[in-house]
């Protein structure tokens, strides 16, 4: 089942859910956003910092291309790999909603200005990807790898949300109305 995401309610003291629709068979699915417990990110924000602060004065040993590219991989296929089993950890409760036609082509219009936002900040994050990835081939620094790490991680996590299926789906809903 390919789901493409195509719109989210976000906000304050509100529900929040994601809807879906499975391409294939047109069912739209709903996964509510889940209120995370603020003390794990506390705790998670506090163990990164201690382990960033450890590694603070380490420089990658070797300076070998070879080595650095392998690091450097290594480095994506953890990044890569965390992004997408967090991504289908998260949109793993789908319930099925029943919209007619017209509330469906609404909701997918609805979801293009959140879309825009998504696709600015993926291209902001591919960008600081690229550029700790630069510094950390001038200083071979690994404060600088392990960022990179990071940033690759919520990249991969917002790459997947931005399916191509997506943007078709959208630009459809807006030719199907003309």
């Amino acid at each position: 089942m390919k789901l493409i995401p195509f719109y989210r309610k976000q906000g304050k003291n509100i529900d929040q859910y994601t809807l879906f629709l499975d391409k294939r068979t047109k069912h739209v699915y709903r996964v509510y956003n889940r209120d995370e417990n603020n003390i794990l990110y506390w705790v998670a924000f506090v163990l990164v910092l201690a382990i960033f602060r450890a590694v603070s004065s380490i420089h990658l040993p070797v300076y070998h291309p070879i080595a650095v590219v392998f690091c450097i991989m290594v480095g994506l296929i953890i990044s890569i790999t965390l992004g997408i089993v967090v991504y289908e950890t998260y949109y793993r409760d789908l319930k099925e909603v029943y919209l007619t036609e017209p509330e469906l082509m609404e909701y997918i219009k609805r979801g293009k200005k959140s879309l825009k936002i998504e696709v600015w900040l993926t291209g902001i994050m591919f960008i600081l990807f690229t550029l700790t990835i630069l510094l950390f081939l001038v200083n071979y620094w690994i404060v600088w790898y392990m960022v990179n790490i990071t940033i690759g991680f919520l990249l991969t996590v917002l790459l997947c949300g931005l399916p191509l299926e997506r943007f078709k789906l959208i630009k459809k809903s807006f030719v199907d109305e003309g």
